[in-house]
């Protein structure tokens, strides 16, 4: 008999929100014009129901990645030595994201495409780095519970991606259309490998 007990209880609801939120995003990318994400504008249901599963199953994530701390009993701690820069870089970019998106554009605005700063090498680089985030949280807590949960919050993460460039497309036209040629859905490894190599190399000086 399984011994049900708060935990269980808190990952169950988290593990419900995030397969209502899936499958709500997965109507919106298959079956238009249903849409949930992007929504239409503050205080729309789909605004209120978007955000509301979206952020619940995002602390529903963290709460069972601390009360099953190292449950699976797999690793351990050196692997935070792996976990927590993965935690801390990867939701440290989504933080900065917000500056370089702005608020506005952030919360389904059209306050201009962005195609500067992190969005150079990245149309989605906060879904990237949330998903390394979760990442790193995983690795942190060593927890089978946790790992359905960040699973479910990456796949949101993805599906916001798809789900947006119609809508993308409708704003900004043939502007989107050619950012979208240059510029990789989710991240621009040697592009950024090769902006890292030209910012180290000296300046040529012509005499």
């Amino acid at each position: 008999m399984i011994d049900f007990t708060y935990t269980h209880a808190v990952f169950v609801v988290g593990l419900i929100v995030g397969i209502t939120l899936n499958a709500l995003m997965l109507r919106t990318l298959f079956f238009p014009p249903f849409r949930i994400w992007p929504t239409p504008g503050p205080g729309t249901w789909q605004s209120v129901t978007f955000w509301t599963l979206f952020r619940a199953g995002m602390v529903l994530t963290f709460v069972i990645a601390i009360l099953d701390w190292n449950s699976a009993g797999l690793i351990d701690l050196s692997r935070l030595i792996i976990g927590l820069p993965l935690f801390l870089v990867g939701f440290g970019i989504t933080v900065f994201g917000y500056f370089n998106l702005g608020l506005g554009n952030t919360y389904c605005g059209a306050d201009g495409l962005v195609s500067h700063g992190l969005y150079r090498f990245s149309r989605n680089p906060q879904y990237a780095s949330s998903i390394l985030g979760l990442i790193g949280t995983v690795i942190m807590a060593d927890s089978w519970l946790t790992i359905p949960l960040a699973f479910s919050a990456s796949c949101v993460y993805v599906l916001m991606a798809l789900t947006e460039e119609q809508w993308l497309e409708d704003r900004y036209g043939a502007t989107y259309e050619e950012y979208k040629q240059r510029t990789a859905r989710f991240f621009d490894l040697p592009g950024f490998m090769q902006y890292l190599l030209d910012k180290t190399q000296p300046s040529r000086r012509t005499s």
